[in-house]
């Protein structure tokens, strides 16, 4: 057989019919042309917030309340012994008077915080006794002896007063809660009724707002 008589058997059925290779366009669905394009759900917002989101938020407030309620009781607490050290620091450490306006300035910032019943009588040991537990352990002993000087004609000399303002500030700086004496320290050795009573007269608790020196003690 011919080979141009083959090539035309085999390309003759296609050019006779050319739509064979062109591919029909598909007909529409008549059951799609009912549905709904697909609706997405609207984007979850961070509004209401979830009760746990709640708790954490009370909670939260609460504890900053408490803080605040908390700091302003300490610095109502140390309001007495703040106003005390601003005075302390006015003192003059030469005058003979000295030790006076300091005995009477922590009788003074003590009953601040205590009865007056409870302070006032105390003196001498007992008085120096109470102070001393309130002091640091190195600084203990020496202020009731200092504050004994104050009944003697020889003032203080410049190192003595500079450790009776070092002691007197120790002492307003202690954080430590102040209590009553017990009943057996007021009847320590040294003390004397009639005298307390006496100091008691002049003397009045320090206020926050004190800017006045305290009287000296007789």
């Amino acid at each position: 057989m011919d080979p141009a008589t083959v090539n035309s058997e085999i390309v003759t059925p296609v050019i006779a019919n050319p739509q064979a290779a062109v591919p029909m366009a598909t007909a529409p669905n008549p059951a799609l042309a009912d549905l709904q394009d697909i609706i997405h759900p609207d984007p979850i917002g961070a509004w209401p917030w979830a009760i746990g989101y709640w708790l954490v938020l009370a909670f939260v407030i609460a504890l900053i309340t408490l803080l605040v309620i908390w700091l302003k009781k300490r610095a109502r607490d140390f309001a007495p012994k703040n106003a005390a050290k601003q005075l302390l620091s006015q003192l003059d450490r030469q005058a003979p008077s000295y030790i006076s306006d300091v005995n009477s300035l922590l009788k003074r910032t003590a009953m601040s915080y205590l009865s007056r019943d409870a302070i006032a009588s105390l003196d001498g040991e007992a008085w120096a006794t109470w102070l001393d537990s309130y002091l640091p352990a190195p600084k203990r002993q020496r202020i009731g002896h200092l504050l004994a000087k104050r009944h003697q004609p020889t003032p203080l000399t410049l190192a003595e007063a500079n450790e009776l303002h070092e002691l007197a500030q120790a002492w307003l700086a202690s954080k430590a809660t102040l209590s009553a004496p017990l009943p057996n320290l007021v009847q320590a050795k040294g003390y004397v009724q009639a005298s307390g009573d006496a100091q008691a007269k002049s003397q009045a608790p320090i206020q926050p707002t004190d800017t006045q020196q305290p009287e000296a003690q007789c």
